[in-house]
């Protein structure tokens, strides 16, 4: 009698470590077919830095900026980035956004330029380099330059490249906030542009 009971147990025993391995491989399918479903929809969603730029995109386009991804030359590329090792000439740029304030078309002839971020010596600029020598623009050593130079060394949002044409004065940058605001960075951005545009007023009134 007592030996049937403990086969008894022992049967028991083995039917709930069989149920309860069981039980432990369907909460693992139920979890893999989860997250095989659920995996990417987590990828669409925007990240933090998305949503950062997306706002601070929409507070450019409310402040009557044009907004559009551009991109520059990387004047400190490496060899390997400017040549493959094929021989190829390769594209060493860096895409970034650019904002442009939009001008209205004037009589006169306004500064032509575009200004890049770089320790290079420079006649215009500490701090700035220009590819292509500025067009209608006062000679190095200006007031013009002085004026200029306060402006553009304050833009925010890790500005990287400032250019003037007669249609538009342009902030090109990475679009980094730090720890502020989308519409203060815009703002500044925005303030900075327009006193650009009303240097080039004067200048050619």
């Amino acid at each position: 009698m007592a030996r049937s009971q403990r086969d008894n147990t022992l049967r028991l025993e083995s039917v709930s470590t069989v149920e309860r391995e069981f039980l432990d491989v369907a909460w693992l399918v139920v979890a893999l077919v989860l997250g095989l479903a659920v995996g990417p929809l987590l990828l669409l969603l925007p990240s933090k830095r998305d949503k950062l730029v997306g706002e601070c995109r929409q507070a450019a386009r409310r402040a009557g900026l044009i907004v559009e991804m551009t991109r520059i030359p990387k004047l400190d590329a490496t060899a390997n980035e400017r040549v493959s090792a094929g021989g190829v000439a390769r594209d060493a740029s860096i895409e970034c956004a650019a904002y442009r304030l939009p001008l209205t078309p004037t009589a006169g002839e306004p500064p032509t330029w575009r200004l890049l971020r770089s320790p290079r010596e420079n006649r215009y600029l500490a701090g700035w380099t220009t590819l292509a020598p500025p067009r209608n623009a006062p000679p190095a050593g200006d007031d013009y330059w002085r004026l200029l130079a306060a402006i553009v060394d304050a833009l925010p949002g890790g500005c990287i490249a400032v250019e003037a044409t007669p249609r538009s004065i342009g902030w090109l940058g990475l679009e980094r906030l730090g720890d502020r605001s989308a519409e203060t960075v815009v703002s500044e951005i925005g303030t900075g542009l327009t006193a650009i545009a009303k240097l080039h007023e004067d200048f050619t009134a």
